[in-house]
This record gives C-alpha cells, sequence and structure tokens, in this order.
C-alpha cells in the first residue's frame, strides 16, 4: 500500500501551539536563528504531548480491553518482553528470556517481575521451560494463546497508525522515521560534556552575522 494524502483534499492535520519567546530567546543565545529556534521550542512541545499520550497509553489500553479484560498494561508489558517484540539487537532477539529479563526490560525490580510473570502464567500467555541451553537454568516462552494474542493485538495496532498516518506521503514517512530514530539519541548527546569553546557550543543553525 503507498502512502498518500487524504483523497478529500484536506490534507495533513497541522499543529498550531504558539512558540513562547522566553525559551526561543533560550536557543537564539546558544546560536540558533530565530527560525531554528522556534522549531527546538515546537519539538519540545510535541515531545510533551508524546510524553503525556504514552504515559496514558490510552490506544494500547482500549486494544487490550477488547482482547482480554483481565489483561492490564502491566501485564502486557511481561508478554512484550517475553516475545521480543522491540529488541534493541539481532542478539537481543535471540537471547533467552528469563524472569531478570524481564525486570531489565521493564525496570522493575526482579521480586515485582516475578509477580507478574506469574500473573501471566496463569492468564495462560507464557509459559516456564528448561533452557535450550543449560537445563538447569528456566527460561519463559510464549504459549500458542499468546501468540495468538500477539498477532491479534499486532492486526490492531497496524489498523490504528495506518488511520493515524493516513495523510502522510510515503518520502514524509521515511524522511520522519530517520529523523525520530536520530532524535532517540538525543539524551546521549545533552548528556555529553559541555563544550568549553562558546564558538563550538553553536548549534549547526546558528545565524551567521
Amino acid at each position: 500500500m503507498t502512502a498518500g494524502r487524504d483523497k478529500t483534499g484536506d490534507g495533513p492535520l497541522k499543529a498550531g501551539a504558539p512558540v513562547p519567546q522566553q525559551d526561543r530567546t533560550c536557543y537564539e543565545q546558544s546560536g540558533y536563528s530565530p527560525d531554528a529556534a522556534a522549531a527546538i521550542v515546537r519539538i519540545d512541545q510535541a515531545m510533551g504531548r508524546i510524553r503525556r499520550s504514552m504515559q496514558k497509553r490510552e490506544q494500547v489500553t482500549e486494544i487490550i480491553r477488547e482482547l482480554d479484560p483481565e489483561l492490564d498494561l502491566p501485564r502486557l508489558d511481561v508478554i512484550v518482553a517475553v516475545m521480543h517484540w522491540h529488541p534493541e539487537s539481532a542478539e537481543d532477539a535471540a537471547r533467552e528470556v528469563t524472569v531478570g529479563t524481564v525486570a531489565e526490560r521493564l525496570g522493575v525490580d526482579p521480586s515485582r517481575a516475578s509477580r507478574l510473570v506469574s500473573d501471566v502464567i496463569d492468564l495462560g500467555y507464557i509459559r516456564r521451560a528448561a533452557s535450550q541451553a543449560d537445563s538447569r537454568r528456566i527460561v519463559l516462552e510464549p504459549t500458542d494463546r499468546g501468540t495468538a494474542l500477539t498477532a491479534a493485538f499486532r492486526e490492531r495496532k497496524t489498523a490504528a497508525m495506518v488511520r493515524g498516518l493516513a495523510h502522510w506521503t510515503e518520502d514524509e514517512l521515511k524522511v520522519f522515521a530517520d529523523l525520530v530514530e536520530r532524535f532517540t539519541l538525543w539524551g546521549k548527546v545533552a548528556a555529553a560534556k559541555p563544550v568549553e569553546d562558546k564558538a563550538a557550543a553553536k548549534g549547526p543553525m546558528a545565524r551567521q552575522d
């Protein structure tokens, strides 16, 4: 399917939030042009909306409510961890999953992870099994019911994404994917040692005096 703009001619929705002058001035003082500074503030505003949306996870909550009223977000996250929905690398996708892995991926303590894992096992979505590498080690794997849930969830999530991106062109999707992936690394850059040379600290789109 080729992505395209709305055939009704309405085009994509455009955000029109005002750009606070005080915030924009901060970036201008760091060497960015007024337009670039305004763009950075808009990025920050958009990230705020994304964070609030992710905290509520309304879309995901609605999907799992349809699929299984007994399932909730923390237990869905266990299934996600066990089934490698979002691996960091090929090696990560191939690793065996233990309770410790679940704790690591969910960012919770092992005791909390153990309780959640037991709940999801009781719901029939995952099971304990002996490790293929070391039979003394217990790992977690999806059941047929867990695999079916994954397929149903992906189907509904795909439909929601298709609706949400209906106004985007193929070029916009590719460019945005590259930029948002690049932007996810901003935290590492921001946490780096500050640049002492003021000239070197200026933004890449700084004004030319």
